[in-house]
């Protein structure tokens, strides 16, 4: 199986920033942004998000890059 990489990209782009919008507005709706306690705790679950949505797509397409490499 080939990988259409403008097709990858798009696909990680989207579900990245989909991510990010849900944890943002599930945790942030309400708060006010006001000292650097909260910008630093908000940049620290930007980190995590943006870590979990590329070990998704590492995981499910680990593979798919190996066997490209050869």
């Amino acid at each position: 199986m080939e990988i259409d990489n403008d097709k990858l990209y798009k696909d990680v782009h989207n579900y990245t920033k989909y991510k990010l919008v849900e944890m943002l507005i599930e945790k942030y709706k309400d708060k006010k942004m006001d000292n650097l306690n909260q910008i630093e705790q908000l940049a620290d679950e930007v980190l995590q998000t943006l870590a979990i949505a590329g070990l998704k797509y590492y995981n499910e397409l680990k593979g798919e890059f190996d066997e490209n490499r050869n």
